[in-house]
């Protein structure tokens, strides 16, 4: 599907602006003759009920023309002066009909539109009738640009309104097209415009829905209301995050994913009392299922980002079989990858992930919501420091993988849940939230070094079963566990040494300094 980063200046005028006038506009800047078209074409834009797409930063067109239907995405990366560089997505559609639900598109669409819209209807929200004049400026070496008078009909709602944009879209030469943007902008009664046409159109009919302002913490603040409030972002982050996971552009998009994820099941799980046990449970029980759906491929990308440094250490005898471990690791990822895709794409998980968002946008309610934070919050970030210094207390000093594990979770969850409530004025506990912080790191990274000598230990019969290099893969698999043990114990040494940092009663008072004490929570 071909997928192009469009650059292009973007201006109004009035629209009785003549064509003639900018063309000769164009003459006096030194084009002149430049061949012209004329295109005729129904632009349909598509959202949910609830204005995702828009709120996204999405625009999801279909294009009926007089050589047939294309759907297209564009997603904004930045305007500036009329300057505009997005990203376009577009694919033929075979009807005049337009797609009822994202799950219709074509799959990289689909992947981009689907984590917003999930199952809901995809609904027509805008039409604009456009008439284009069009003309392909030459350059020195191939063309400058093109340069395109729309002369645009808007309807929606019943609502109607017309204006006229001037684009000239970069095709070989930047530098150019911006001086002669400029020179235009002189010469004409242009002003360039800062949003795209379907934005534009939606500010003259009233449809443009203002972005929800983000909430202020205060100690006054009803705790639901804060949990909504904390929860928006996240939920923002795991949609952006999950159109990474599902093009599969880059790593970091998993975890961002993940950590989106954690965090929230963080929120529910310190506050699970503010809703009814069965909505709580059924809140930790998606959120949990999604990160153990997503931790499989998360662990091969990080065993992957690895493995090559640790393979080049091998002995030169197993570095043939090292590469064809690597290669062999890879197709596992793109299993893993493929089950992941299918579970996102699935409308099970799209129903689950429609509830989830309503209720946690919602917040909880009932008197417990209505508790301020004052109060509600001392209690529960003493409980989860508590566990954190009852733990680090009682681990022996070999740090044994199963203890150190638990120890790694409750840092975490002390740190999700403090972090989310940094900003709270008069929560003065970042000292401790950094040392709590540094713990966790230090001994994640000896849970990660252990998992990678686990897992590479494990895959000793079946690489060393299909590969041909069998004996020489198992023992490049046990030569990189070995390595693997080794960082492990250097990383343990690093978390003892943090350790100590946090085993003082004053890192822990800190989660609630500034906190009204209350012992309505039981411990």
């Amino acid at each position: 599907m071909p997928h192009d980063v469009e650059t292009e200046f973007r201006f109004r005028g009035a629209p009785d602006l003549e064509v003639a006038a900018i063309d000769g506009a164009l003459a006096t800047a030194g084009y002149r003759d430049a061949a012209a078209a004329d295109h005729r074409f129904v632009d349909t834009y598509l959202d949910d009920g609830e204005g995702s797409l828009q709120q996204a930063g999405l625009g999801l067109r279909l294009r009926a023309s007089g050589s047939g239907q294309e759907l297209a995405c564009k997603a904004r990366r930045e305007t500036e002066g009329g300057r505009c560089v997005r990203d376009e997505w577009t694919a033929s559609w075979p009807t005049t009909l337009a797609p009822r639900t994202a799950a219709e598109l074509p799959d990289e669409l689909r992947d981009l539109v689907e984590p917003f819209v999930l199952d809901r209807p995809l609904l027509a929200t805008l039409r604009l009738s456009i008439r284009r004049d069009s003309r392909v400026l030459p350059g020195e070496d191939g063309a400058l640009g093109e340069l395109a008078i729309d002369r645009v009909e808007a309807e929606a709602a019943g609502r109607k309104a017309a204006f006229l944009e001037v684009e000239l879209e970069v095709l070989e030469d930047l530098p150019g097209c911006e001086r002669l943007a400029a020179r235009l902008a002189g010469l004409l009664p242009l002003q360039p415009a800062q949003d795209d046409k379907p934005s534009h159109a939606g500010a003259l009919l009233g449809l443009q829905r203002p972005p929800l302002p983000a909430a202020t913490l205060a100690m006054t603040m009803p705790i639901g209301a804060a949990l909504a409030a904390i929860a928006a972002p996240h939920l923002q982050a795991l949609q952006q995050a999950e159109v990474g996971v599902r093009q599969d552009r880059d790593p970091g998009h998993l975890h961002a994913m993940r950590v989106a994820i954690r965090r929230l099941r963080e929120l529910v799980r310190s506050c699970r009392d503010l809703w009814p046990a069965a909505d709580s449970r059924w809140l930790l029980d998606v959120l949990g299922e999604a990160g153990r759906r997503l931790g499989a491929l998360r662990d091969l990308d990080v065993l992957l980002a690895d493995l090559p440094a640790g393979i080049a250490k091998l002995p030169p005898g197993l570095l043939p079989a090292g590469k064809a471990l690597l290669d062999w690791v890879r197709d596992r990822r793109q299993e893993a990858k493929q089950l992941a895709l299918g579970w996102l794409r699935a409308a099970t998980r799209l129903a689950d992930q429609r509830r989830l968002h309503a209720m946690l946008v919602a917040g909880p309610a009932g008197s417990a919501a209505a508790e301020p934070l004052a109060t509600a919050l001392a209690p529960r970030l003493r409980r989860a420091s508590r566990r954190v210094a009852k733990l680090a207390q009682a681990i022996p000093d070999d740090l044994p993988l199963a203890p150190l594990h638990e120890l790694r979770i409750r840092c975490k969850r002390l740190r999700y849940l403090a972090e989310a409530f940094a900003d709270l004025p008069g929560l003065e506990c970042g000292k401790s939230l950094a040392a709590v912080t540094g713990l966790q790191q230090a001994l994640g990274e000896v849970c990660d070094h252990e998992t990678a000598a686990s897992t590479l230990l494990g895959w000793v019969p079946g690489a060393a079963a299909t590969l041909a290099e069998g004996l020489q893969v198992a023992a490049a698999l046990g030569a990189l566990a070995t390595g693997a043990s080794t960082a492990a114990g250097k990383a343990r040494k690093r978390a003892r040494r943090q350790l100590a940092r946090v085993d003082r009663p004053k890192v822990y008072r800190r989660f609630e300094a500034g906190l009204a004490p209350d012992a309505n929570l039981a411990p």
